[in-house]
């Protein structure tokens, strides 16, 4: 107990109990966490203090939840008795005579959230970020949070935030009502104070009455529907079981003890779902990509970013390294792209001030981003990102006059999407020093970078490159430089074989529809509509110069709705005509939806693109199955609940993909479906 759980209980006879498991970087709870905070309870039942604050020895945050790889391991059993114990645990905490206070910073999330719940009131720094995520991982609350949080925020938004698994920054917590108060670092055990001398708090009021009203048979009945419906439109629930299993929960129980009784039954449930294992895969990729990836600022060495170009990519890497706490200039020729390119930033930066990493500046990210029409910021640059249009010769003729500004140390990144560096790094005298950092769009809110090592870029470049881009809070994959990398070089064929099967008459709804039955987030042609079908059809053209026989030929549809301006969402109309960002579709008939015909039409979709991945295996792009399964969920929305598109051939058999590809090479009489030599290491 004493290494991970510490007591002080100061002159005024409050105890400070400090949670530090060691040898991780976050305070995650397992059996050995909670048998320690078990004596913890003991003591104080035995010897009340005046009062309690539980905080964290961890400047990642409070607790970051359940450690997902020890619920992995456990038997059903074993897990059924530790979450009975946690909770019975959580129970005794709430009910000590003294009151007890929540000091949260950074992290506190799924099984933290739910101790943080079980105290009296919670205080939370200005970087404070709360949620419980376990639908993300197929499961719901499993310590009490399916009763806590809605008691305390009300039925409607507690529901919301477990059944969407979004996390709330600070300020939306104080307003909810999940926080007491949100202050600053150097306040924050002042105001925990504070709120120990408030005493418990009594549930009683309007608020009180007005959720007893709404606990009604009826009431529930109204609210899970509601509830369905919004959830059934995001997610499918043969896919995501989990928040459709809690509405039914909760329009059985209601928001009492009886819905924490059936959530033990429900967790263990859920927990043995392939959804749930396979989410969680994911999640342990989602770790284990961050982490490798991770530097100390001074193993980092970078303050300084230059981003030349302020184009979408360019303004937008530029924006989201600023509120990450780096000092970035921006510059670009044209002086009315840079000036929206900051405009935007600042938008950017007002809707999101929870996202701000603390790097030890204290200058908000508007003070950060400069922008620079001479380009002077090179000078003092450690990093110089590139993000200039997907133009070899401009590339080189940028970076040839760039290199003489750069200090000795300075590292350059291109942010090309297909380019080879190989082709870039004759324009450097140092081309040890160039690294691809691939973002995709929009940067905001895409997690992942490929991190491209060209053949003269050295460890020391690839490492920096990799921990810029986790500082930035990004999923990094590393490869080799070749032509697409790893999503371009996946997605395109599934792209490409879309369109093919509308220039045989099917609907784009129904090819979407397809997809979505598999259990893309996104349909293909909705896809490549977002992307730009200008951008498609360049990345194709390039990749059929690479690989033709992979690539096939390119559909006369894409080059001709190009060809009238018909590029996707940015021009309002591609394969879909837009309205405000989002497609009018057609209903889609009877006989479309026919289950055969749309699995035979997902195998033309999705087999292209494991087949380019087992290529990319073969080829030594990727040196890890888990890296391109990584790649292609984080960065081409592959369905999450299968795993990664290697993970989903090993699940369905090697031989059973070699066979449908030789199937669909023999009836379309297209070399493009030939299965790779990569499946043959993958089916030992």
């Amino acid at each position: 107990m004493a290494d991970i759980w510490t007591v002080d209980r100061d002159g005024e006879g409050i105890a400070w109990v400090c949670i530090d498991v060691p040898g991780k970087g976050a305070n995650t709870l397992d059996r050995a966490v909670l048998d320690g905070f078990e004596t913890v309870i003991e003591g104080f039942e035995k010897n009340p203090p005046n009062g309690i604050v539980l905080h964290s020895g961890k400047a990642s945050g409070f607790i970051a939840g359940a450690d997902i790889h020890a619920l992995g391991e456990l038997e059903e059993d074993d897990l059924r008795g530790l979450l009975e114990d946690a909770k019975a645990l959580l129970d005794r905490f709430e009910e000590l005579s003294c009151p007890s206070v929540a000091m949260i910073h950074g992290h506190c999330l799924g099984g933290g959230l739910e101790i943080a719940l079980a105290c009296d009131r919670r205080v939370a720094r200005e970087d404070t970020e709360a949620g419980q995520p376990e639908v993300r991982l197929g499961l719901i609350p499993g310590l009490g949070g399916t009763y806590r949080l809605p008691r305390l925020v009300g039925t409607a938004e507690g529901m919301k935030l477990i059944l969407t698994g979004k996390s709330v920054d600070a300020y939306k917590g104080e307003r909810l009502g999940l926080f007491d108060e949100v202050t600053q670092a150097r306040h924050l055990r002042r105001a925990a104070r504070a709120a120990l001398k408030k005493g418990k708090p009594e549930r009683t009021g309007f608020k009180a009455l007005r959720e007893e009203a709404m606990d009604t048979r009826p009431a529930r009945v109204l609210m899970a529907r509601q509830m369905r419906r919004k959830t059934a439109g995001k997610v499918d629930r043969r896919h995501y079981p989990a928040p459709f299993r809690l509405i039914e929960a909760f329009e059985d129980h209601g928001i009492g003890r009886d819905l924490m009784e059936a959530e033990t039954d429900l967790f263990v449930e859920l927990a043995r779902t392939g959804a749930s294992r396979n989410l969680r895969r994911v999640f342990a990729l989602r770790e284990k990509m961050k982490h490798a990836a991770e530097l100390d600022a001074d193993k980092l060495g970078i303050s300084h970013v230059h981003v030349l170009g302020a184009g979408a990519m360019g303004g937008e890497i530029a924006a989201w390294a600023a509120l990450k706490g780096f000092e970035v200039s921006l510059t670009d020729i044209e002086a009315d792209i840079l000036a929206e390119a900051v405009r935007d930033a600042h938008r950017l930066f007002e809707r999101k001030p929870g996202e701000r990493a603390s790097r030890g500046d204290l200058r908000p990210p508007r003070n950060l981003l400069i922008p620079d029409p001479a380009g002077d910021g090179a000078r003092r640059a450690d990093l110089v990102i590139e993000a200039v249009p997907e133009k070899i010769d401009l590339k080189k003729d940028i970076l040839s006059e760039l290199e003489p500004k750069l200090k000795d140390t300075a590292l350059i990144a291109t942010n090309t999407s297909s380019l080879k560096l190989k082709d870039m790094a004759g324009a450097l005298k140092k081309p040890g020093r160039l690294v691809g950092l691939h973002f995709f769009n929009p940067v905001r809110k895409m997690p992942l970078v490929e991190v491209v090592r060209g053949g003269r870029t050295t460890k020391r470049a690839m490492s920096q490159a990799a921990g810029f881009a986790a500082a930035l809070d990004k999923i990094t994959v590393p490869c080799t430089d070749s032509a697409g990398f790893i999503v371009n070089r996946a997605l395109t064929p599934y792209l490409l074989e879309a369109a093919r099967l509308i220039e045989e008459g099917e609907t784009p709804e129904a090819v979407d529809a397809a997809a979505e039955r598999f259990g893309m987030a996104q349909g293909p042609v909705e896809v490549a509509d977002h992307v730009g079908l200008d951008i498609a059809l360049d990345v194709a053209r390039h990749l059929r110069t690479e690989f033709p026989e992979q690539i096939g030929e390119i559909p006369d549809n894409i080059s001709a709705l190009v060809d009238t301006g018909r590029l996707g969402v940015k021009s309002g109309r591609g394969f879909y005509t837009y309205e405000n960002g989002e497609p009018k579709k057609d209903d889609i008939d009877a006989d479309d939806m026919e289950n055969d015909r749309l699995d035979r039409m997902c195998d033309r979709l999705i087999l292209p693109m494991l087949n380019a991945c087992a290529a990319l295996l073969r080829e030594g792009v990727v040196s890890d199955p888990d890296e391109i399964d990584a790649a292609l969920i984080f960065g081409a929305g592959f369905a999450p609940f299968r795993g990664g598109p290697l993970h989903y051939a090993k699940a369905r058999g090697v031989y059973d993909i070699v066979a449908a590809l030789k199937f669909l090479e023999e009836d379309r009489e297209a070399d493009r479906f030939a299965p790779d030599d990569g499946w043959q290491s993958l089916a030992a």
